[in-house]
């Protein structure tokens, strides 16, 4: 149920795992019950209406006060409101505010506060707490989460209720600063660990609505013998859906490893506050967010468009999978935004030449012993699927657009928006190497074994395709390459279309329930569920509006006349 876009969704996704990460033993103790038997439930606040991405410009402050030894949290301009807070416009009772903590008139920057923001007996607001449920959102999305506006006028709260794992305001306002700034990671990191796995999710079942109601819908005869054919097996189809249950797969299984990792890391950390681990990380999430969400928003488009004008029926459910992905490129970070920290993390790493510490910037070592590109070895579609050939493109790919932003920095150009792509290059070659590290370690044995390879080429020859634009100026790709390219893809398309496909979808086992679509049930046909779904339509039942209907007609006709009469112009 938490997949649906649920008020309960912070509470498990980042309001306990802050509590978690970000609290001291002590308030552990006396927080975390509370919140995990729904005593209190939490939301986190931090987007304001003047700031999102840029979190060091947050204007809500926290000041010390010594006399009473509280903080007095507020807002002090209207763009300092905390905006689009998950949770709040309705149902939180308390929040996790990420202010500027003010102590003794010194700035020290942003810190976390715990502040009750509802009574818990009542659910009224408490005093100070001006908030506001923000109504609808773009394309009617996430219309079961109550996102809020959120004002604070000078409310008091214990100074215990800083957050004070890492830094703390002791009774005479001494402040001790964290040992390391960088566990400030540890909120978005959190937040985009989950965000890259789940926008999988809701790609695969996009594809998966997509890939049964195509097959279902016939049109035209492609053998001409009468006999209508799948719209499946036009390659306008199978070329658009296959690459994404490839593309989906692949977010799903890499980004569960990624989640992992920061698991293992947590569970580390709170033994030994060791955050050695959290920088890597943070380059990690911050380039799975911006790779996944935008293969997914634009995936679940581009599934809803492959089945025609059906699609666009809100019976279809690609409205709502479309409104609850999309959005997913703006929050935690805008894409083109977040995306900038991938390039400044790799240059950081290849100026202190570290990037052997980290896997995911192997390619960096095309550039460390650069020479100048040999032509690919490839002579035949085969030569596609070997490993080494994809690394190889890969790693050329990622490395070219690396030296041009180096270029480009040096220059002084303005690279805000060239990032992007450097950062979804990075995505192509990480999750490459991460999907085949899975496969290669799935059992030959195992029936799925042969479905996860030719999914990880297909995966790997999408890319692949897109990839050899770059490369093609400076590797001086031959005519022929290209051809083969094109021929290795194609095999591949027409292998999974026809041996691994169906046998994939069916092995996700996705509930009517969870599809939650007219083109993809099991007690009825497509065509009968669009039907059903007319039938049931409020608009049947207008019969009250019929009169203003057939007067209107009069009317109509009566101004026409006149027209014809006497050359009255007609005031309709």
């Amino acid at each position: 149920m938490t997949d649906n876009m649920l008020p309960i969704q912070p509470q498990f996704r980042i309001f306990l795992s802050n509590l978690e990460r970000q609290m001291s033993d002590e308030q552990k103790e006396i927080w975390i019950p509370k919140a995990e038997r729904f005593e209190i439930f939490g939301s986190y606040c931090q987007t304001e209406l003047g700031h999102g991405s840029n979190v060091k410009g947050i204007e809500t402050t926290a000041t010390f006060d010594a006399e009473t030894d509280e903080f007095l949290i507020n807002s002090p301009t209207i763009s300092s409101t905390k905006y689009w807070i998950g949770s709040t416009g309705v149902w939180a009772t308390h929040g996790i505010v990420v202010a500027r903590l003010i102590v003794k008139e010194k700035d020290y920057g942003n810190h976390l506060f715990l502040v009750q923001l509802r009574n818990l007996d009542s659910q009224e607001i408490m005093p100070g707490c001006e908030i506001y449920e923000l109504g609808p959102k773009a394309f009617q999305g996430m219309l079961g989460t109550d996102n809020g506006a959120l004002t604070f006028h000078h409310v008091r709260i214990p100074r215990d209720q800083m957050l004070a794992r890492n830094a703390q305001v002791l009774g005479d306002g001494t402040y001790i600063p964290p040992k390391n700034l960088k566990h400030s990671y540890g909120s978005m990191v959190t937040v985009r660990a989950l965000m890259a796995e789940i926008t999988g999710w809701d790609l695969l079942k996009a594809v998966t609505v997509a890939y049964h109601y195509t097959n279902f819908r016939k049109q035209f005869s492609r053998s001409g013998n009468g006999h209508e054919s799948p719209v499946f097996d036009y390659a306008s189809v199978r070329y658009r859906l296959l690459p994404l249950l490839a593309k989906a797969t692949a977010l799903v299984i890499v980004s569960q490893a990624i989640k992992r990792a920061y698991e293992e890391y947590t569970a580390k950390y709170l033994r030994t506050d060791d955050i050695s681990q959290l920088e890597d990380l943070h380059l990690q999430t911050v380039g799975a967010k911006v790779y996944s969400t935008e293969i997914t928003g634009y995936g679940v488009e581009t599934c809803r468009i492959a089945c025609g004008s059906h699609g666009y029926s809100a019976l279809s459910g690609f409205g709502r999978m479309y409104a609850n992905s999309i959005n997913a490129v703006t929050y935690e970070g805008d894409n083109f935004v977040v995306a900038q920290q991938v390039p400044r993390a790799i240059l950081k790493h290849f100026k202190a030449g570290t990037e052997s510490s980290i896997p995911s910037l192997s390619y960096l070592s095309v550039l460390r012993n650069a020479t100048t590109p040999q032509p690919l070895g490839i002579r035949s579609p085969s030569d596609w699927l070997k490993r080494d050939s994809q690394s190889f493109i890969l790693e050329q790919q990622v490395a070219i657009l690396v030296q041009q932003h180096m270029e480009d920095t040096k220059a002084g150009r303005d690279t805000s928006y060239a990032c992007h792509a450097l950062t979804m290059a990075h995505g192509d070659f990480v999750y490459w190497k991460g999907l085949w590290e899975v496969v290669d370690n799935i059992p030959s044995g195992e029936v799925y074994k042969g479905s996860m390879v030719a999914l990880a080429q297909l995966f790997s020859l999408s890319i692949m395709t897109s990839a050899h634009i770059v490369l093609c100026l400076p590797l001086t790709l031959t005519a022929a390459q290209r051809a083969s390219l094109r021929l290795a893809y194609d095999a591949v398309i027409v292998e999974v279309a026809g041996k691994h496909a169906q046998n994939v979808i069916n092995a996700y086992g996705f509930t009517e329930f969870e599809l939650d679509s007219a083109l993809a049930r099991s007690d009825q046909s497509p065509y009968e569920a669009l039907l059903e779904g007319a039938q049931k339509s409020e608009m049947n039942h207008m019969q009250h509006l019929w009169p203003m209907m057939v007067d209107t007609r009069k009317m109509w006709r009566r101004a026409q006349r006149d027209i014809q009469k006497g050359g009255v112009k007609s005031k309709l």
